[in-house]
């Protein structure tokens, strides 16, 4: 079992900035509670020495922020091929192709996805994300992974609900 240390502490810090993001509805609060967590995740990969991991999360935060300025093709590109060019040249274990993986669909759905298809697409990154953190040891990014998959099933869910209340 990992040890609790500073990095560690910093991944729980990030875990609870994380889970606050996926309670919002409103798709623009949602990016831009994302940015923050992301900025702090960052740091918690760096302190673990992961990074091609930190390198996700900190294009995946300007992309987050990005993402509340323009949904513009070329500017989501260009984050796509950020995540690739920058994390690839790092992966030192296969797992880690995951998070540019998981990363880059969800870039794509920040630009170009909205309401319940953007939310099951950020459903599929959590849960790449989550293989990597189980296989890194990192205590608050698998915590934060698996709490995030549950908040978000349980927001697609009402989400869903409340737009076939709307249909009715």
């Amino acid at each position: 079992m990992p040890e609790l240390d500073f990095p560690q502490a910093i991944g729980i810090v990030a875990f609870l900035i994380g889970a606050a993001a996926f309670l919002h509805q409103d798709g623009h609060k949602f990016r831009l509670h994302l940015t923050v967590f992301q900025i702090v995740l960052c740091s918690h990969f760096i302190l673990m020495g992961a990074v091609t991991a930190a390198i996700g999360c900190g294009i995946s935060a300007l992309r987050s922020y990005a993402s509340t300025r323009t949904q513009s093709s070329p500017v989501m590109w260009f984050f796509i091929g950020l995540l690739w060019v920058m994390g690839l040249p790092n992966v030192e274990y296969s797992y880690e192709i995951l998070t540019i993986f998981g990363a880059s669909v969800a870039t794509w759905s920040l630009f170009k996805a909205q309401g319940i298809h953007m939310r099951l697409l950020i459903l599929f990154n959590s849960f790449c994300w989550l293989t990597n953190n189980l296989l890194l040891g990192s205590i608050g990014g698998t915590m934060m992974e698996s709490t995030f998959i549950i908040v978000n099933a349980l927001t697609i869910y009402k989400m869903y609900r409340t737009s076939k209340q709307i249909i009715i």
